[in-house]
């Protein structure tokens, strides 16, 4: 499960809607207890993705390292990432299964490690949204708690 404060769920929200019709991305900052996400802050992340930009993204390892320094020093550590699809419903596609960082190390899979929060921008306005884990190379949903 995963738990976000309204304020930061609001937040994300806000991101896609000024990024449309790109795809916006970002950190999910917070704690990990068990089984679950805890989401207190977001940061967002500037999508460099040269090329497809209104339905891919790119975060750039320097400016990634950066955040979560920042993010470790308030005390959070990264929980995970959010993107938004421009004009489609909140799925985990198979490229974004391919991007996760678990599902690159392969086999033997990582226990999930990340969650990963996708939400709909259609026509401008925020939508939908779905959280996902990665489990032996697969994306699951997760329930989202606010």
């Amino acid at each position: 499960m995963i738990t976000f404060a309204s304020s930061v769920l609001e937040s994300v929200r806000n991101e896609g809607e000024q990024g449309y019709p790109q795809e916006c991305c970002g950190l999910l900052a917070g704690k990990k207890e068990a089984n679950s996400f805890l989401v207190y802050a977001i940061v967002p992340m500037e999508n460099r993705m040269a090329s497809d930009i209104l339905d891919r993204y790119l975060i750039d390892p320097k400016e990634r390292s950066c955040a979560e320094e920042k993010i470790f020093s308030d005390s959070m550590e990264l929980v995970g990432f959010y993107h938004s699809h421009p004009d489609h419903d909140p799925y985990f596609s198979q490229t974004d299964l391919e991007n996760s960082e678990e599902y690159q190390f392969g086999t033997p899979w990582l226990p999930p490690t990340y969650c990963y929060l996708v939400i709909s921008i259609r026509s401008g306005k925020a939508g939908d949204f779905a959280a996902f884990v990665i489990k032996e190379g697969k994306a699951e949903k997760i329930e989202v708690g606010v």
